[in-house]
């Protein structure tokens, strides 16, 4: 039996979906995210709109409803370069497929775009991410930052467009 599971890209009209998704992945994870959860709260539904409005925002559907999403913006300096950004799943659904196929959707839009690869940042110590994205794809490029907001270290990952997805 399959699950019925969608993926859609974010519309005008989505943004109390987007808050509320983005206000539960920061209640979960709240260090794995660059933003906080005050910050998220306060945002306007103008805000959302321009948050959705640089580049993409995908949306997982399963029967109860919203469950995940991803963001993809250009990257600020490189041309060819594509941010996944805003991952998060349910952790009730994590494992089942969802995650993979938020990040396929933004890495198939990065292409679309004629960027030719996707970069992340995961912070230092969630191997649980690390692992996964590793799994899509995606490896340590070397670069690393200190998260202004923490001290937390951001480890960049990046994935080529044509990459094929390990089994």
């Amino acid at each position: 039996m399959s699950i019925e599971r969608s993926v859609r890209r974010a519309v005008l009209g989505d943004e109390p979906i987007l808050r509320e998704l983005r206000l539960q992945a920061l209640r979960e994870a709240p260090v794995a995210f660059g933003s906080t959860y005050e910050n998220e709260l306060a945002r306007t539904t103008a805000d959302w709109q321009r948050w959705m409005s640089p580049g993409v925002t995908f949306i997982l559907y399963e029967p109860a409803g919203a469950q995940g999403m991803a963001a993809g913006v250009r990257h600020e300096t490189d041309p060819s370069a594509v941010h996944l950004m805003a991952m998060w799943v349910h952790p009730k659904i994590r494992g089942s497929g969802g995650a993979d196929e938020l990040v396929s959707a933004v890495v198939a839009w990065a292409e679309s775009v004629g960027a030719k690869s996707v970069r992340l940042k995961v912070i230092q110590g969630n191997d649980g991410a690390r692992h996964f994205y590793e799994r899509m794809g995606f490896s340590i490029t070397g670069q690393e930052e200190i998260r202004q907001r923490d001290g937390l270290i951001e480890i960049e990952m990046e994935r080529f467009v044509d990459h094929p997805v390990l089994e």
